[in-house]
């Protein structure tokens, strides 16, 4: 079929239907190759001529997309998923980012604006009917990277519509730092009345012994101590969970400091510091030193614990609310109850400016008193839990299936049980 007899003709692309073969009739996306002398075809994978339209115009823009164009001309969703192939699925949560594009996605085919809409188009107004209409009962099926993704949703809190907010704004703010667009539209906040206000929740130490004591139970049963290490680490450092999570013994522990910051993890407005160890983590740390040169390997870190996590917090009958980072909260509560200066906290959580931490760092190998009361009140924090972890072991057992923790219960009792 010839560009003058198609039935939908996209600037130098056509639709033409593959002829002679099985896939007879499927619709295919055609132009002139460089030298104009044959023709280029690329499958829409369709029969369906109003589905081969949408295939092809999204064809167009996502080439089009690639080169400058101004916000009047250029499409946001091309956009949306060259953020998603060339940042959003290489980052730490690649599945929480892919969720907030598809639901802007399954907005923009039922709203007024269309699929089709420029970056000129995203007004305020929109993007407030985007809130407004994930935070109420709605369903969508959005094609996505070959599948057809559904969901169907009672509404979400203000905080997850805020994440897809802001997944959004940092799509559009990429196109523009690839310069694709000279300008991303201004992207509106969820009101702050439906904002959740930050929650102070701790744990007693009590219950962070029995998390250690726990994880030493599991750790020797099953020859993983990557559980064990992980939580010693945030309490130890008082470091966020992801950055326990990709802790490098090899590359990140040296000279009695600690580099929290992953080896080749971008540096964002979250900083993860240089700080000293405490002497009781550093026996730690050396442990597992010498155990990964021991292996001559370094396994990369697993992608998560959540499902440990969840396990171990059900076994021990803790509030739901206990998420890893609540050990977080609770070191810095523990420290400043100790009396460490708030400067010291400051700096150990990382709320300190990048270029101070760094600073800082430079000069701790030689300053015996960097962060001195806060590696004092640390290494007592450190041999408490431990005790605690340790009377806790005392008076109790994990009851296992093959390596699956699924129950703790007193050691009366397990001593009860027939031999």
């Amino acid at each position: 079929m010839s560009r003058n007899d198609s039935p939908y003709v996209v600037g130098d692309h056509w639709l033409d239907q593959r002829r002679g073969s099985e896939a007879s009739g499927i619709w295919q996306i055609t132009t002139r190759s460089a030298n104009r002398r044959t023709d280029v075809y690329q499958s829409t994978r369709t029969r369906d001529l109003g589905a081969a339209k949408l295939a092809i115009d999204a064809f167009v823009a996502s080439k089009s997309a690639l080169k400058l164009q101004n916000s009047e001309d250029a499409e946001v969703l091309p956009h949306l998923f060259l953020y998603w192939k060339e940042h959003g699925r290489h980052t730490r949560n690649p599945a929480t980012i892919a969720g907030s594009l598809r639901a802007f996605i399954g907005f923009l085919l039922q709203d007024p604006v269309s699929a089709r809409v420029r970056f000129s188009e995203l007004t305020r107004t929109v993007f407030r009917r985007f809130i407004n209409w994930r935070m109420k009962p709605h369903s969508f099926t959005v094609p996505w990277l070959g599948q057809e993704m559904p969901l169907v949703s009672k509404g979400v809190k203000g905080e997850s519509a805020q994440r897809n907010i802001d997944d959004v704004r940092a799509a559009l703010n990429h196109a523009v730092e690839m310069e694709r667009v000279p300008s991303a539209p201004k992207v509106p906040s969820v009101a702050k009345e439906h904002r959740s206000p930050p929650r102070d929740v701790r744990m007693s130490l009590d219950e962070l012994g029995a998390i250690a004591g726990y994880a030493s139970q599991v750790s020797s049963d099953t020859d993983d101590k990557g559980f064990g290490r992980w939580l010693w680490l945030m309490i130890g450092t008082a470091c966020r969970p992801e950055a326990a999570l990709a802790f490098d013994p090899l590359v990140q522990w040296k000279d009695g400091l600690i580099d929290t910051h992953p080896e080749g993890a971008p540096r964002t407005k979250k900083h993860n510091p240089v700080v000293s160890a405490a002497p009781a983590l550093a026996k730690m740390l050396d442990d597992w030193r010498q155990q990964t040169l021991a292996e001559c390997k370094n396994s990369p870190p697993p992608k998560s614990r959540g499902r440990a996590w969840r396990t171990m917090r059900r076994a021990l009958e803790l509030p739901v609310h206990y998420i890893p980072k609540t050990i977080r909260h609770t070191v810095a509560t523990e420290l400043r109850r100790r009396g460490v200066p708030a400067e010291q906290i400051s700096v150990l959580l990382g709320h300190r400016p990048a270029d101070l931490e760094r600073m800082t760092a430079v000069y701790a190998k030689y300053d015996p008193r960097y962060l001195a009361e806060a590696v004092t009140a640390l290494q007592a924090l450190l041999i408490e839990v431990n005790q605690k972890a340790q009377n806790w072991s005392a008076g109790h057992r994990v009851v296992k299936i093959g390596n699956a923790p699924v129950a703790v219960i007193a050691v009366d009792v397990v001593d009860q049980q027939p031999s």
